[in-house]
């Protein structure tokens, strides 16, 4: 009887082996399917929100994210748009001066000016919800700028 057990653990272990290679090989669609499934995603505060239009330029694309106010419950008073700069080519220009027009309403609610070198970022607001520059990153070759956000009043 000890002889059969012996013998039908090995079964089993030489049948496990492939199931478990199988399953790490296959762990980036199983993983993807998850995520699909449950309908999981990034939280905007760490991808900036999706984006909502894209402007062509000579050289660069530029493309503005929605303005995000997502707390962990419901909406917060203070937020951000984030504004992403990709080069078509290697680089972006040294300078990007742009005004941008984040609710789309035809008219512009902050200029802003890029060095794209030294990563600094000059504001003009045109629009009282408009506060200040939060941060400016390299992100790859694109540079990210997140400007504050204040809630518009009812």
């Amino acid at each position: 009887m000890a002889k059969i057990r012996t013998y039908l653990a090995y079964v089993w272990a030489l049948m496990a082996v492939p199931l478990v290679l199988l399953t790490f090989m296959k762990m980036p669609f199983l993983a993807e399917t998850l995520v699909a499934a449950t309908g999981l995603h990034v939280h905007p505060i760490y991808t900036g929100g999706e984006v909502v239009r894209t402007l062509e330029h000579e050289g660069y694309t530029t493309l503005i994210h929605r303005p995000v106010f997502d707390g962990l419950v419901g909406e917060r008073k203070h937020g951000f748009v984030q504004v992403t700069w990709r080069p078509k080519d290697a680089n972006l220009p040294d300078l990007i001066d742009e005004g941008i027009d984040f609710d789309a309403d035809g008219t512009s609610d902050f200029h802003i000016k890029v060095n794209t070198k030294s990563a600094k970022a000059d504001l003009e607001t045109r629009d009282p919800r408009v506060g200040s520059v939060q941060e400016v990153l390299k992100v790859k070759n694109d540079r990210v700028v997140r400007v504050g956000l204040q809630k518009a009043s009812k």
